[in-house]
């Protein structure tokens, strides 16, 4: 910070302070947003940072994550999920911290502000082919569309072999960039493909029984997270390894970067499969190959 105490003018100082903290933070209650700004030097209370974070939300800027604590009560907590943020107040930004760590939100903004104006990409592109397994047998990867006898079930081809469709890990990438620090608007440069199921030793998926929430099912109730009653779920093998294909900005992540950034995805993200929110479907990185370093060239 430029002073001991920054306090800030006004309420759009406030909100790019709040997006900073969200930003560096990954995921941050409002506790975790009021210290990290105090820790830069700046003012700001609970009131304000509650107010301006459900504004951002409502504003489809920041995405909200519910997490039951040990002692029943839901922990509500931002992540980035779009900037909105026009140029201009890329100078607040710097006028709020100098800190090393927020560059790449700045950079981001830069570059998209130019890619905007001048309707042009500058970077180009490497494809990277990853192997992905559930993280242990208490991982359960589940189904997304009901058959017709309400259980949730995997996509299939046409031979019957369970297939993941692009948006499935274009949703996984765009809930989890934020924990690398590259805002989730980011996604529409990033390629995905189809992913490919291999079985190993168990043959067969696995059904099992899950609560369905008032949150689950999109059903607003004054009672908060209350139950919908049960489904049953398709689940795939604990042993199994997903297999896909992702086309990369180098700008974006760096070739070199790119394991760290999958891994950390990986390991510290949101779940994957299903169309649940309380998904236990998280994942681990076992193998991860740069199959083409440029996938066009003007020469």
């Amino acid at each position: 910070m430029k002073n001991d105490k920054y306090v800030f003018k006004t309420e759009s100082e406030r909100e790019v302070a709040v997006c900073i903290a969200i930003q560096k933070t990954g995921l941050a209650s409002i506790e975790d947003i009021i210290k990290k700004i105090e820790s830069w030097g700046g003012r700001i209370t609970e009131k304000q940072t509650t107010k301006i974070a459900e504004n951002l939300r409502r504003r489809d800027i920041l995405s909200i994550d519910l997490t039951k604590k040990d002692n029943g009560i839901s922990l509500k907590r931002y992540a980035m999920k779009k900037i909105k943020l026009a140029l201009p107040e890329v100078a607040q930004i710097k006028d709020i911290t100098d800190n090393e760590d927020v560059k790449p939100l700045i950079e981001e903004l830069d570059r998209s502000k130019k890619i905007k104006k001048k309707g042009l990409k500058t970077f180009d592109y490497y494809v990277v082919r990853i192997d992905l397994k559930p993280r242990n047998n208490l991982c359960d990867v589940e189904g997304f569309m009901p058959d017709e006898k309400g259980v949730i079930k995997h996509y299939r081809d046409n031979k019957d072999n369970i297939i993941f469709q692009p948006k499935h890990f274009q949703n996984w990438f765009r809930a989890n960039l934020p924990f690398i620090n590259r805002v989730s608007s980011a996604i529409g440069d990033i390629g995905f493909n189809f992913g490919s199921i291999q079985l190993n030793g168990q043959k067969t998926t696995h059904l099992k029984e899950r609560y369905v929430t008032n949150i689950e099912s999109g059903f607003s109730s004054s009672r908060g997270t209350g139950g919908r009653g049960s489904v049953k779920v398709e689940c795939l093998p604990h042993d199994c390894i997903i297999t896909t294909e992702i086309t990369i900005p180098r700008e974006l992540i760096p070739p070199e970067k790119v394991e760290e950034a999958i891994r950390t995805i990986c390991d510290r993200g949101k779940a994957f499969g299903g169309c649940h929110k309380l998904s236990t479907g998280f994942l681990s990185l076992d193998k991860l190959e740069i199959v083409d370093n440029m996938i066009w060239n003007d020469n």
